[in-house]
């Protein structure tokens, strides 16, 4: 499909030649908007009331059909909290998924005792969920008084953890699972005979 522009086309670089810089650059718009605009949960007529462009026109842009104008890029970096640069700097939109190989999940800081976390999750500034593999001692024990909008899950793989949400009690054992909004007082303990292992995740709120 042609690609239709606000501004002069690009001219077509020789064949079998290598696309120079400022193609690259030009390529990539498309593809960092379509990421931050699902990274944030917008559809396009969303982001289009955002920007205040039509909905086609962002279309037309995230496909690569249309080269946008320097206003109509403005307004999108504007509406997506993204300088400018961000758009037309030689370096591509981040991965789509990202990985956390076996064994290198960073040990997260806690002063909850008897307890280590260690990070399942990466990139915490581009997902919502966050999660942790957590091994409580016996008598290990954590609390929180609320952490914002979002929720909390957490999934046990081995031994018991009581868990205290809002007044409300709750003991779960080996393959049993809490979920609970995160802005709730939550005391937990591990009053078992043996180390418990739960993973446990986190999700922000929009």
């Amino acid at each position: 499909m042609a690609r239709s522009t606000a501004e002069p086309a690009p001219e077509s670089s020789p064949p079998g030649a290598s696309p120079p810089g400022w193609e690259s650059v030009v390529d990539a718009i498309g593809p960092k908007v379509r990421d931050l605009r699902q990274r944030a949960g917008l559809s396009l007529q969303q982001l289009a009331r955002r920007a205040d462009v039509s909905a086609a026109a962002i279309h037309k842009v995230e496909r690569g059909d249309m080269v946008p104008t320097i206003t109509t890029l403005l307004k999108l970096a504007d509406a997506l909290e993204r300088p400018i640069g961000h758009f037309v700097g030689d370096d591509g939109p981040a991965a789509v998924a990202s990985v956390v190989p076996a064994g290198a999940g960073a040990v997260v800081p806690t002063e909850e005792p008897g307890t280590v976390r260690t990070a399942l999750t990466a990139a915490p500034e581009r997902f919502r969920v966050g999660g942790t593999l957590v091994v409580v001692d016996v008598d290990g024990s954590g609390s929180s008084e609320g952490r914002g909008a979002g929720e909390e899950l957490v999934h046990l793989l081995e031994g018991t953890l009581a868990f205290e949400v809002a007044g409300e009690r709750h003991t779960i054992g080996a393959g049993d699972t809490i979920q609970y909004p995160a802005d709730r007082h939550v005391r937990w303990r591990n009053d078992g005979p043996a180390v418990a292992r739960a993973v446990w995740l986190t999700t922000r709120g929009s």
